[in-house]
């Protein structure tokens, strides 16, 4: 199908970094590229990189990574640079594993950057709209949707593609109202910003794109030292990791930072220093309206303790008496019907939308089979009662055996969709008891016990024009296909090149029997992927 989507189709010079001379899908490797690293300082290594506030979570896609190592990272040809990562000024002891370089984000500066051009995102914030909603049950203004998502170890995101297909490449954007570049752990930095293709797609379709600032537990290779070098403040009383926080955020073109202090043993003292360190962040991203989402872990009094709610210990870092704090606060795991509505409340009093409130919901071991109190969070039968926060959605890339393209595209559809795959068509609902996540019956099929989004919050679209046209390119495929022809037999990925592709997937109108649509990796356009109909319908 020709394009005519203005927005759809990055600068040339992005395809070149994926498309070799002679037609192949260039084949360098996410390693260390130069650049300055200041030498280490006396903290130990180590990783937490699960859930927040159950650390440790890191199964097979490696996304665990031990202590520290031996080696420094490698240089040279061959290796392509990464999504950038530091810690916030003191380094650990000893030296850094291969591919890692540890850096001071106190030193960095836009203008030594080597890897600036490389991640920085060309694409600008588009504005959306919420059309009619496509079925009954998804509704406008109410519960919204965060997404954190790991798309590879925080040292090892490449910053414009690699030739693999096997890659989280999200489609279903207009579900999703904040998507989280989650990573950091204490053997590699503790910031981590967003790779550009990641930003570009995402800022396409209308979703802001957060960082992620990750204080690990001490058990996990946290050190208190750590956390005061973020919040230190120079003898005028400035912050300068805050200030270098939001420079990052404006130069490499994305939204701001979602901030995990998860570093026990501090006293109210630093709690009162990171609040102030919150407010100075807001302060120097301003002209840009960067974002910051906290997450439920420190205390007023200086202790990590998970509450599972918003409320009186955990309160000043989303909203003091002196007004805001943090733009969104994702409740930790732990919470309960009860402590959810307390906090809707909560919310409510103070003068902030209740749906700015993300209740933690981790899929990254059991994805559509999670139990979930729905309930508690988006009832059927009355108003949403907070928004909800999706902790590693890219389950339905990692839990397959087929990690090709379409298996994963397919199992994703499942997840966003529900089991119809039409968001016009919604499954039955699982039911309205208190854990109707739990009631699943297990001979039903994948995901019969699942709440999908599409059935929950209604779709937003950038599409405000015609005509539009879309070659259904996902920003990975096996081959590289231009005007219908393969240009390149390599398989690739390079969310930056994804088109905007249509919200509703698949909705189908039709008085006979529905056809089955889906994508197609065997034929396409342009890009990697097609649309491919066939008449062994539903």
């Amino acid at each position: 199908m020709a394009e005519t989507d203005a927005h759809a189709w990055p600068s040339p010079s992005r395809r070149g970094l994926l498309l070799g001379a002679g037609g192949g899908v260039a084949g360098l490797v996410c390693g260390a590229a130069a650049g300055p690293a200041r030498a280490a300082g006396t903290a130990g290594a180590g990783e937490a990189h699960g859930t927040p506030g159950t650390p440790g979570n890191g199964g097979e896609d490696g996304n665990a990574h031990g202590g520290s190592a031996r080696s420094g990272g490698p240089t040279g040809a061959g290796f392509a640079p990464c999504a950038s990562y530091w810690y916030p000024d003191s380094l650990p002891a000893g030296t850094p594993a291969p591919g890692v370089v540890w850096r001071s984000l106190k030193d960095w500066a836009p203008e030594a950057d080597p890897d600036l051009a490389h991640n920085t995102a060309s694409v600008p914030l588009a504005e959306r709209f919420a059309p009619v909603p496509a079925n009954t049950t998804a509704r406008s203004g109410r519960a919204r949707i965060a997404s954190l998502v790991s798309f590879a170890g925080t040292a090892g995101n490449p910053a414009q593609g690699s030739p693999t297909a096997d890659y989280y490449a999200l489609t279903h954007w207009a579900y999703l109202d904040e998507l989280v570049f989650w990573g950091g752990s204490a053997g590699e930095g503790l910031v981590l910003a967003p790779n550009a293709p990641v930003t570009d797609a995402a800022h396409r379709n209308g979703v802001p794109v957060l960082g992620t600032v990750f204080l690990p537990p001490v058990a996990y290779g946290g050190d208190l030292r750590w956390t005061r070098d973020l919040v230190q403040q120079d003898p005028s009383g400035r912050f300068p990791i805050a200030e270098k926080l939001a420079q990052v955020a404006a130069a490499y073109g994305f939204d701001g930072w979602f901030v995990n202090a998860e570093t026990d043993g501090g006293d109210s003292e630093l709690a009162g220093r990171m609040r102030s360190f919150l407010r100075a962040l807001r302060a120097a991203g301003a002209a840009r309206r960067l974002r910051i989402t906290w997450y439920d872990s420190l205390t007023s009094a200086g202790r990590v303790a998970w509450q599972g709610a918003l409320n009186d210990l955990n309160q000043e870092f989303y909203e003091d008496r002196s007004g805001r704090v943090s733009d969104g606060f994702f409740v930790d795991f732990r919470w309960t019907p009860d402590t959810l509505a307390q906090s809707a409340r909560r919310a409510d009093r103070i003068g902030r939308g209740r749906y700015e409130l993300w209740a933690g919901v981790d899929v990254e071991a059991k994805g559509w089979d999670t139990e979930v109190r729905w309930d508690a969070i988006v009832p059927r039968d009355r108003e949403h009662v907070v928004g909800y926060g999706l902790y590693r959605p890219e389950w339905t890339r990692n839990h397959l055996t087929d990690r090709s393209p379409g298996a994963f595209q397919a199992a994703d559809d499942l997840f966003w969709t529900g089991a119809s795959l039409d968001p016009a068509r919604p499954d039955p609902d699982p039911g309205t008891a208190a854990d109707p996540g739990a009631a699943a019956d297990p001979g039903a099929g994948p995901g019969a016990g699942w709440r999908a989004p599409a059935t929950v919050v209604a779709d937003r679209s950038t599409v405000t024009a015609l005509p539009f046209a879309c070659a259904f390119n996902t920003g990975h495929g096996l081959r590289w296909y231009e005007a219908g022809r393969v240009r390149a037999e390599r398989p690739w990925n390079h969310l930056g090149l994804q088109d905007r592709l249509p919200g509703r997937r698949w909705v189908v109108n039709t008085a006979g029997t529905r056809p089955a649509v889906s994508l197609d990796f065997a034929d396409a356009w342009r890009g990697g992927a097609g649309r491919a109909c066939s008449s062994r319908g539903r």
